[in-house]
């Protein structure tokens, strides 16, 4: 079975800064999850905290609501090196299709192979299940483009504000 498949003791992944585990997100996990939210805004920063929280707030909630409407069946995991959060993982399986619904990493833990190690491990998921895997990647988000890119992943569908991106196991 791989890293990620849905089974109890969830088997730890191994990373280039030490073992992540996934646990399923809690309640109790809200404030952790509207900073890493807030962290991938630093265009909002400039605005008061009251109204800058505010809209944040909303915006998360508008996206977890639609998430949810599309992918019932998702799991929505938090990522931790150790004792320490340092991200979420969000992804469901479902038409022959592993889709990659969101994933965050603290800024402090980017670069740093976290992230390439939860992709791989999503990758031998799909592998396993012999499906492809598909993400959406914000048209501003070099990076997390890059790393796609080197993993394999191909562009499918350009829209406006992203672009929808595609891995298939290689044959054999």
């Amino acid at each position: 079975m791989s890293a990620l498949a849905d089974r109890p003791d969830r088997p730890p992944i191994a990373s280039p800064l030490g073992t992540l585990h996934l646990r399923p997100e809690r309640p109790e996990d809200a404030a952790f999850r509207f900073a890493l939210f807030c962290e991938a805004r630093p265009d909002l920063a400039l605005l008061p905290a009251a109204l800058r929280d505010g809209i944040m707030q909303m915006q998360l909630r508008a996206r977890d609501l639609g998430h949810r409407q599309q992918f019932p069946q998702a799991r929505y995991d938090i990522v931790a090196l150790g004792a320490e959060p340092v991200g979420r993982i969000a992804w469901d399986q479902g038409g022959g299709v592993l889709h990659l619904i969101d994933i965050a990493l603290i800024a402090a833990r980017r670069g740093r192979g976290v992230g390439t190690a939860l992709m791989r491990a999503l990758m031998a998921e799909a592998r396993a299940a012999g499906c492809a895997m598909r993400l959406s990647v914000a048209s501003g988000n070099a990076g997390a483009a890059r790393l796609y890119c080197r993993l394999g992943f191909a562009t499918v569908e350009e829209r406006a504000a992203d672009a929808v991106m595609e891995w298939r196991a290689p044959p054999g």
